[in-house]
């Protein structure tokens, strides 16, 4: 787990972060296009996890927005 411990929703709901949520997100956009390789997902998903930890601290809030333009920026 990262150093991160909450996130804010698009809603302004603050939730506990979830690292399995990237991982998840990333497995199904693979699906969508044909792939089927878990364990790919899981090392991209831990890219974005070690770029979340480089750009902010165990008391930052980021937005999920910005976790999400992290993977876009890993799987590009």
């Amino acid at each position: 787990m990262g150093k991160v411990k909450h996130v804010v929703k698009r809603t302004g709901a603050v939730v506990p972060f979830n690292a399995d949520r990237i991982s998840n997100a990333i497995y199904r956009a693979a699906v969508a296009v044909g792939g089927r390789d878990k364990e790919k997902a899981e090392s991209l998903a831990k890219q974005v996890i070690d770029i979340i930890d480089e750009k902010y601290n165990e008391n930052d809030k980021p937005h999920i927005e910005e976790i999400q333009d992290i993977v876009e920026k890993v799987l590009i």
